[in-house]
């Protein structure tokens, strides 16, 4: 026969064990770092700031490392005064005047900016030198190529089938059933 004070000694025991089951459960959370409180770039270029001015998703797109390299990416200016970023890759440097409080599109053709070569291969991280005044960051670049459709219109060399032919299979795929 259960009495009341075993009842009571039952439940107790089972509120404790949930409340232990719940702060343990929860408590993971507690040394982990939360993937939503981490800035980060949401794509494939790099954020970073050089003085007064934001550099927002740079990369490079090139067709091989000896080819020419197109720099995309946004360069935003909130300050009232125009600035100059000055930005070095495999040696060659490009000034790109940013008007105040604009915000400018390197993907844009009226600012199309294009190195003589990116030193890399795509897949690769080209060291590059971003300088306003006389402020100056040193950063990896990422290069890419064609294989994807998003990157093909700004190959300064145009889109080569050949970078993705080598992703496509040789060989009909099988069905396993």
């Amino acid at each position: 026969m259960i009495t009341a004070q075993k009842f009571r000694g039952r439940r107790t025991a089972s509120v404790a064990a949930v409340a232990l089951l719940a702060i343990g459960l929860t408590g993971c959370g507690a040394v982990n770092q939360q993937s939503t409180t981490m800035h980060y770039a949401a794509s494939d270029g790099i954020v970073f700031d050089v003085a007064d001015v934001q550099v927002r998703n740079l990369l490079l797109v090139t067709n091989d490392k000896n080819e020419p390299a197109r720099a995309i990416g946004s360069l935003i200016n909130d300050t009232d005064q125009a600035a100059s970023l000055e930005l070095t890759v495999d040696g060659k440097s490009m000034k790109i005047k940013v008007p105040a409080k604009t915000s400018l599109k390197l993907e844009d053709d009226e600012n199309k900016t294009v190195f003589p070569s990116a030193g890399v291969q795509p897949g690769s991280d080209a060291d590059a030198t971003m300088k306003v005044g006389s402020n100056s960051v040193q950063e990896t670049v990422p290069v890419v190529n064609g294989a994807l459709p998003e990157y093909r219109p700004y190959l300064p060399e145009g889109y080569n089938e050949d970078t993705v032919k080598h992703l496509e299979p040789t060989a009909p795929i099988l069905d396993s059933e």
